[in-house]
């Protein structure tokens, strides 16, 4: 192993510029401020060095946001450093309540991602909405690629490289994202449903490159679109312990 885990993680950008996925995140946010008439509360986790979320959040809402970076480009009302493999969220936020929370392309790269979502309800309000994210291992592509012995999209078999797709094009030797644990539509959604939250809509978007069948398939099947952005609320039960 060339290197440990904590230096590829400083060398990683964790956010993208506004793609069709953020495009989502943010819509979905103005429809709950639309809703809910007063100053908000907005956790971005895994915000980026330069958050794109925040150019479109409210001025009378209070932006935080947390990553694994020391600090980040832009002054927002609170920002939080975290190794989200170590650190517990509520510690970094201590005592707050929020009303939107925002976790895009996150899960993927956690060791154990069930530990964060158990935090994040603890974070959240009675009729507050999580808007998460994370990449679908059961992509149409990603399918196709298995038919033809090629390690499929997001699939990263090593720390350093993306190994097993034969051709460039498909990004074969290009450097990894870091991804640790993948999930297919109905492996999120029965995950999501194991501790305790209620979907209120899901909508289904393309992957980063946004190609034009992704688009078109991404309208008919959840199951083979690229990603799936799930809005969620707290199921009405006793809430989980996990330490």
């Amino acid at each position: 192993m060339r290197q440990n885990y904590k230096n590829f993680l400083s060398h990683k950008e964790t956010a993208h510029n506004i793609n069709a996925r953020l495009r989502i995140f943010i819509c979905q946010y103005k429809r709950y401020k639309k809703l809910h008439k007063r100053p908000l509360k907005i956790l971005d986790i895994g915000c980026g060095k330069n958050p794109e979320i925040f150019g479109h959040i409210f001025k009378e809402d209070k932006y935080y946001a947390c990553d694994y970076y020391d600090s980040i480009n832009k002054k927002i009302y609170s920002y939080q450093q975290i190794d989200l493999n170590v650190e517990d969220i509520c510690k970094k936020f201590l005592y707050e309540k929020f009303d939107v929370i925002f976790c895009g392309e996150v899960i993927e790269h956690l060791f154990s991602p069930d530990y964060l979502v158990v935090k994040i309800r603890k974070m959240m309000k009675a009729n507050s909405i999580l808007i998460l994210s994370t990449p679908n291992l059961g992509y149409y592509m990603n399918r196709i690629m298995f038919l033809f012995g090629l390690s499929p999209f997001f699939l990263e078999n090593s720390s350093e490289y993306k190994f097993g797709r034969i051709f460039k094009f498909l990004g074969n030797r290009n450097g990894t994202e870091g991804h640790i644990r993948l999930f297919t539509f109905n492996a999120l959604r029965e995950f999501l449903s194991y501790y305790h939250f209620d979907i209120i809509k899901i909508i289904s978007s393309t992957g980063p490159w946004e190609f034009f069948l992704d688009r078109v398939v991404s309208k008919f099947s959840p199951s083979l679109s690229a990603t799936n952005i799930f809005v969620l609320k707290k199921a009405r039960c006793q809430s989980i312990t996990k330490n």
